[in-house]
């Protein structure tokens, strides 16, 4: 692991992860797209299933003051005042999402996506891919396990590796702020 603060890594108990799991799974889903407004369905860059939550989901509301405490601990300061619904996805066999980044600094938005945060919801003995990766100079793999929660800086080119077998459960909130500078 590189010595520089990319991400930020804890855990929630499996408890609370059971208890979302229940929630999470009755929302109504929908094939994941991509694209500053999610104008794009392409399984090519990006093949899973998604359900958001509401806002204020107790989950995220946990989720979100883990990001908020990782922007500080790792000294990004980050201009923060917001953060996006919760985010459920399901990745099945040979379903992946590509590299990519979660903000897109020339959108003319008034806010840009500062945060990111992911939690994995269910054991990696589950399932086996579905690596979750981020890139920086070079790739690093991290290292999950049901309940880790790993925040890093949405401008970060990351991905989730093709399931080869089982599912994978995650949960991903997105922390806005004012515009780059």
């Amino acid at each position: 692991m590189s010595h520089l603060p990319i991400w930020y890594l804890g855990q929630i108990s499996e408890n609370k992860i059971d208890i979302a799991n229940q929630e999470l799974k009755k929302i109504e889903t929908k094939k994941a797209t991509m694209g500053p407004n999610g104008e794009s369905l392409d399984v090519v860059g990006r093949d899973t299933t998604v359900a958001f939550a509401d806002f204020n989901h107790w989950f995220g509301l946990e989720m979100f003051e883990f990001a908020k405490n990782a922007n500080k601990n790792c000294n990004w300061d980050f201009d923060i005042n917001n953060h996006e619904a919760l985010q459920y996805a399901e990745y099945g066999p040979k379903q992946h999402y590509n590299w990519h980044v979660d903000t897109f600094l020339l959108s003319g938005k008034i806010v840009d996506r500062k945060v990111t945060v992911v939690c994995l919801m269910n054991d990696p003995s589950e399932f086996q891919g579905g690596e979750f990766q981020v890139r920086l100079y070079q790739e690093y793999t991290a290292p999950l396990q049901k309940g880790s929660i790993i925040a890093f800086p949405s401008f970060l080119e990351h991905r989730v590796t093709p399931i080869v077998s089982g599912v994978r459960y995650s949960a991903t909130m997105w922390l806005n702020g004012p515009r780059f500078k």
